[in-house]
Protein backbone atom coordinates (compact mmCIF):
# COMPACT_ATOMS: atom_id res chain seq x y z
CA UNK A 1 0.00 0.00 0.00
CA UNK A 2 2.82 2.40 0.85
CA UNK A 3 4.52 1.86 -2.51
CA UNK A 4 1.22 2.63 -4.24
CA UNK A 5 0.98 5.92 -2.36
CA UNK A 6 4.52 6.84 -3.43
CA UNK A 7 3.52 6.45 -7.07
CA UNK A 8 0.96 9.24 -6.78
CA UNK A 9 1.95 12.78 -7.61
CA UNK A 10 -0.05 14.44 -4.87
CA UNK A 11 0.13 17.97 -6.30
CA UNK A 12 -1.53 16.59 -9.45
CA UNK A 13 -4.78 16.24 -7.54
CA UNK A 14 -5.36 20.00 -7.75
CA UNK A 15 -6.09 20.06 -11.50
CA UNK A 16 -8.65 17.31 -10.92
CA UNK A 17 -10.37 19.32 -8.23
CA UNK A 18 -10.29 22.43 -10.42
CA UNK A 19 -11.87 20.60 -13.38
CA UNK A 20 -14.52 19.13 -11.08
CA UNK A 21 -15.24 22.58 -9.58
CA UNK A 22 -15.47 24.10 -13.08
CA UNK A 23 -18.03 21.50 -14.09
CA UNK A 24 -20.09 22.28 -10.99
CA UNK A 25 -19.79 26.04 -11.62
CA UNK A 26 -20.89 25.62 -15.25
CA UNK A 27 -23.82 23.46 -14.25
CA UNK A 28 -24.82 26.01 -11.61
CA UNK A 29 -24.54 28.78 -14.22
CA UNK A 30 -26.95 26.83 -16.42
CA UNK A 31 -29.41 26.79 -13.56
CA UNK A 32 -28.89 23.37 -12.03
CA UNK A 33 -29.44 23.32 -8.26
CA UNK A 34 -26.98 22.36 -5.55
CA UNK A 35 -28.77 19.07 -5.15
CA UNK A 36 -27.86 17.89 -8.68
CA UNK A 37 -24.82 19.95 -9.82
CA UNK A 38 -22.18 18.05 -7.79
CA UNK A 39 -23.53 14.66 -8.90
CA UNK A 40 -23.71 15.60 -12.57
CA UNK A 41 -20.34 17.35 -12.27
CA UNK A 42 -18.84 14.15 -10.90
CA UNK A 43 -20.32 12.17 -13.81
CA UNK A 44 -18.97 14.67 -16.35
CA UNK A 45 -15.55 14.60 -14.69
CA UNK A 46 -15.53 10.80 -14.68
CA UNK A 47 -16.57 10.69 -18.34
CA UNK A 48 -13.89 13.19 -19.34
CA UNK A 49 -11.27 11.29 -17.34
CA UNK A 50 -12.13 7.96 -18.95
CA UNK A 51 -12.22 9.55 -22.41
CA UNK A 52 -8.83 11.26 -22.06
CA UNK A 53 -7.14 8.21 -20.53
CA UNK A 54 -8.43 6.02 -23.37
CA UNK A 55 -7.66 8.34 -26.27
CA UNK A 56 -4.34 10.05 -25.57
CA UNK A 57 -2.22 7.14 -24.26
CA UNK A 58 -3.77 4.61 -26.68
CA UNK A 59 -0.39 3.05 -27.58
CA UNK A 60 0.33 2.53 -23.90
CA UNK A 61 -3.07 0.92 -23.33
CA UNK A 62 -2.69 -1.39 -26.33
CA UNK A 63 0.76 -2.35 -25.03
CA UNK A 64 -0.74 -3.23 -21.64
CA UNK A 65 -3.40 -5.39 -23.34
CA UNK A 66 -0.76 -7.18 -25.40
CA UNK A 67 1.35 -7.68 -22.27
CA UNK A 68 -1.63 -9.24 -20.47
CA UNK A 69 -2.16 -11.52 -23.47
CA UNK A 70 1.54 -12.46 -23.36
CA UNK A 71 2.10 -11.10 -26.88
CA UNK A 72 5.43 -9.58 -25.96
CA UNK A 73 6.51 -8.58 -29.46
CA UNK A 74 3.31 -6.63 -30.04
CA UNK A 75 3.60 -5.13 -26.54
CA UNK A 76 7.18 -3.97 -27.22
CA UNK A 77 6.06 -2.33 -30.46
CA UNK A 78 3.21 -0.55 -28.68
CA UNK A 79 5.43 0.64 -25.82
CA UNK A 80 7.99 1.86 -28.32
CA UNK A 81 5.25 3.83 -30.11
CA UNK A 82 4.06 5.18 -26.76
CA UNK A 83 7.57 6.32 -25.87
CA UNK A 84 7.99 8.02 -29.27
CA UNK A 85 4.59 9.70 -29.02
CA UNK A 86 5.25 11.15 -25.59
CA UNK A 87 8.77 12.16 -26.59
CA UNK A 88 7.31 14.12 -29.52
CA UNK A 89 4.54 15.53 -27.34
CA UNK A 90 6.52 16.04 -24.14
CA UNK A 91 4.11 18.72 -22.95
CA UNK A 92 1.35 16.10 -22.69
CA UNK A 93 3.55 13.94 -20.49
CA UNK A 94 4.89 16.85 -18.45
CA UNK A 95 1.40 18.18 -17.77
CA UNK A 96 -0.41 14.82 -17.74
CA UNK A 97 -2.35 15.85 -14.65
CA UNK A 98 -4.12 18.50 -16.79
CA UNK A 99 -4.34 16.88 -20.21
CA UNK A 100 -4.80 13.20 -19.32
CA UNK A 101 -6.06 13.67 -15.76
CA UNK A 102 -3.38 11.28 -14.52
CA UNK A 103 -2.02 11.51 -10.98
CA UNK A 104 0.80 9.08 -11.60
CA UNK A 105 4.21 10.18 -10.38
CA UNK A 106 5.80 8.24 -13.23
CA UNK A 107 5.79 9.74 -16.72
CA UNK A 108 4.37 7.81 -19.66
CA UNK A 109 7.84 7.76 -21.23
CA UNK A 110 9.30 6.07 -18.15
CA UNK A 111 6.36 3.64 -17.98
CA UNK A 112 6.85 2.80 -21.66
CA UNK A 113 10.54 2.05 -21.16
CA UNK A 114 9.92 -0.05 -18.05
CA UNK A 115 7.15 -2.03 -19.69
CA UNK A 116 9.29 -2.50 -22.80
CA UNK A 117 11.99 -4.02 -20.59
CA UNK A 118 9.39 -6.07 -18.72
CA UNK A 119 8.49 -7.81 -21.98
CA UNK A 120 12.05 -9.14 -22.26
CA UNK A 121 12.03 -10.01 -18.57
CA UNK A 122 8.82 -12.03 -18.96
CA UNK A 123 10.42 -13.97 -21.82
CA UNK A 124 13.52 -14.72 -19.70
CA UNK A 125 15.66 -12.80 -22.18
CA UNK A 126 17.90 -11.50 -19.42
CA UNK A 127 20.53 -9.63 -21.43
CA UNK A 128 17.96 -7.71 -23.46
CA UNK A 129 16.00 -7.00 -20.27
CA UNK A 130 19.11 -5.74 -18.47
CA UNK A 131 19.98 -3.52 -21.43
CA UNK A 132 16.45 -2.13 -21.57
CA UNK A 133 16.38 -1.45 -17.81
CA UNK A 134 19.78 0.25 -18.08
CA UNK A 135 18.26 2.52 -20.72
CA UNK A 136 15.54 3.41 -18.20
CA UNK A 137 18.22 4.27 -15.64
CA UNK A 138 20.14 6.36 -18.17
CA UNK A 139 17.04 8.52 -18.71
CA UNK A 140 15.55 8.19 -15.22
CA UNK A 141 18.40 7.62 -12.74
CA UNK A 142 16.04 7.49 -9.74
CA UNK A 143 13.84 4.71 -11.13
CA UNK A 144 13.48 2.18 -8.32
CA UNK A 145 11.63 -0.27 -10.56
CA UNK A 146 14.46 -0.39 -13.07
CA UNK A 147 17.12 -0.67 -10.36
CA UNK A 148 15.24 -3.44 -8.55
CA UNK A 149 14.81 -5.34 -11.82
CA UNK A 150 18.52 -5.07 -12.62
CA UNK A 151 19.39 -6.20 -9.10
CA UNK A 152 17.12 -9.22 -9.54
CA UNK A 153 18.60 -10.04 -12.97
CA UNK A 154 22.12 -9.80 -11.54
CA UNK A 155 21.33 -11.98 -8.53
CA UNK A 156 17.98 -13.82 -8.74
CA UNK A 157 18.92 -16.20 -5.91
CA UNK A 158 19.06 -13.41 -3.31
CA UNK A 159 15.33 -12.66 -3.84
CA UNK A 160 14.42 -16.30 -3.25
CA UNK A 161 16.57 -16.43 -0.10
CA UNK A 162 14.89 -13.27 1.26
CA UNK A 163 11.44 -14.77 0.67
CA UNK A 164 12.44 -17.99 2.47
CA UNK A 165 13.70 -15.97 5.44
CA UNK A 166 10.36 -14.13 5.67
CA UNK A 167 8.47 -17.40 6.07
Amino acid sequence: MLTLLRQIKWMAIWPHLIVFALFIALLRAFGLGWDMAPWLGALLYLGLSVLLQNIIPHHHRSGMKALQNEDYELARQAFSCSYDYFKQHAWLDDYRSFFILSISNMSYKEMALINYALCYFQEDRWEEARSAYERVLSEYPNSRMAQDAIDYINNPDSEEEEEEERY
